[in-house]
């Protein structure tokens, strides 16, 4: 037999752009529904690029201890393909020393930025259509270890402020307990770390089915973590949307939606429909068709979450753990990806349900 090509989600997408420039020459920028294709055949070319994209990532989440900065760069992140790094936490201090006592006597009194929700849900999509985000308190860290024992409390609490919270807000407190950036990863990516985040939280807080645009070096130091991935490639089956942002705010007891003050008037964002946690097949019949890869991440473990890779992820009681974020490399995939992003908000709402079978001829 003949060797199949190194093929990736990325080939499945360049194929679809292929044939939708192929139909729309010369004119490109203009609507490609109304020059080339209707929404129909434009939606069953999508949801075929993402079933194929699927197949060509597969649902396996290797395993590999330790790689070279080679082996890193050529078996997953040219390919966009995640992993889980073992052995690499075996000499962070942290991984022995990060107890809620130990925590607390480092940082007690020191101020640090906490994202509280009713529900945990942070920057998640509403039944009503509402993109909410949570709201932000400044409090002392003893006061928020507290608050994260209150499980009776509809205050959730979970630390997760993604502004490089680990150099820039807690400094020299925790950061000798973990590198300040991995070795191998710098060599393999040419960079350092754009950010290093800590995230402290328990099993009520989830972080919705999003992407980034980011290399992830995710580690477990304390509990363990859930991911639900899915490749690029899978944007057509997950219904992403714009909503109106709100944010959470609680007044005298009660929790309400207020109008966000980081956004604009009449501005929306842009978020992924669908819970994989709890999919409405009826209104989002697409999904049907999106695989997860799923990935029990647990003490000691580190993630490679290629960039634009969504991802949801949930976790265990009392989980610890620190991110590096490495800037992506915007070349062509990135390209390739907004256009697909194009594609698929072209389509009118009504069209994105599954598409008709071809019949069986031979």
């Amino acid at each position: 037999d003949t060797p199949r090509p190194p093929y990736t989600t990325r080939s499945a997408t360049l194929a679809l752009c292929a044939a939708v420039a192929a139909a729309a020459a010369p004119s490109l920028p203009t609507s490609l529904i109304r020059i080339g294709m209707d929404a129909a055949h434009l939606q069953e070319a999508l949801v075929q690029t993402a079933i194929e994209g699927q197949q060509l990532a597969g649902t396996f989440c290797p395993r590999v201890e330790r790689p070279s900065a080679a082996q890193f760069l050529r078996d997953f992140v040219l390919p966009n393909r995640p992993c889980v790094i073992t052995g690499l936490m075996d000499t962070w201090p942290a991984t022995q020393r990060w107890t809620d006592d130990y925590m607390c006597s480092r940082l007690g009194d020191t101020h640090v930025s906490i994202n509280v929700t009713p529900n945990g849900r942070g920057d998640a999509v509403t039944d009503e259509g509402i993109f909410a985000m949570p709201e932000e308190r400044l409090m002392k860290f003893e006061e928020f270890l507290i608050k994260l024992r209150e499980k009776d409390s509809d205050d959730v609490c979970y630390l997760s402020h993604q502004n490089d919270n680990l150099r820039q807000q807690l400094g020299a407190s925790l950061f000798n307990d973990v590198p300040a950036s991995i070795s191998f990863v710098d060599e393999a990516l040419g960079s350092t770390p754009d950010a290093v985040n800590l995230w402290m939280g328990d099993e009520r807080a989830t972080t919705t089915l999003h992407k980034d645009h980011y290399e992830n070096l995710y580690a477990v130091v304390q509990g363990a973590k859930l991911f639900t991935l899915y490749p690029p490639a899978t944007l057509p089956l997950l219904y992403p949307a714009r909503f109106t942002p709100k944010s959470y705010s609680k007044s005298n007891g009660q929790w309400h939606l207020v109008d966000s003050p980081y956004d604009v008037p009449d501005a929306t964002r842009s978020w992924i429909s669908v819970d994989p946690a709890k999919p409405d097949y009826e209104k989002f019949p697409l999904f049907r068709h999106a695989v997860p890869t799923e990935v029990l991440l647990k003490r000691g473990e580190v993630l490679y979450l290629p960039s634009m890779w969504f991802h949801q992820v949930s976790q265990h009681e009392g989980t610890i753990a620190v991110n590096y974020w490495y800037d992506m490399v915007y070349g062509d995939r990135y390209c390739s990806h907004k256009l697909l992003e194009q594609l698929v908000a072209s389509l009118p709402p009504n069209t994105r349900e599954i598409p008709p079978q071809k019949e069986d001829t031979t």
